[in-house]
């Protein structure tokens, strides 16, 4: 009989393993754990899906807050123009 990986969500979420490394590498891997533990446990600090599995607590939208990128100028800009 063979035992489960011990770190199964790794190897569902690929693409967010692979993110959550880098922003350990670059912040720090106490303060991104912190953060990853505090979604789990229900604080809006952390949430994931990949491949059709969940990860965290989803921070709520509501659309009387919401604002676009496009509103406050963070939108990709057009810089290619047509010849006159």
């Amino acid at each position: 009989m063979t035992e489960p990986p011990k770190k199964p969500l790794r190897q569902a979420m690929p693409t967010v393993a692979g993110w959550i490394d880098a922003l350990r590498a670059a912040f720090g891997a106490e303060m991104i754990d912190a953060a990853i533990r505090a979604g789990i446990a229900g604080q809006h600090t952390f949430h994931a899906r990949e491949g059709g599995h969940e990860v965290g607590t989803p921070i709520p939208y509501n659309q009387a807050k919401a604002v676009r990128l496009s509103d406050i100028g963070w939108a990709p800009m057009n810089h290619h123009k047509e010849p006159r």
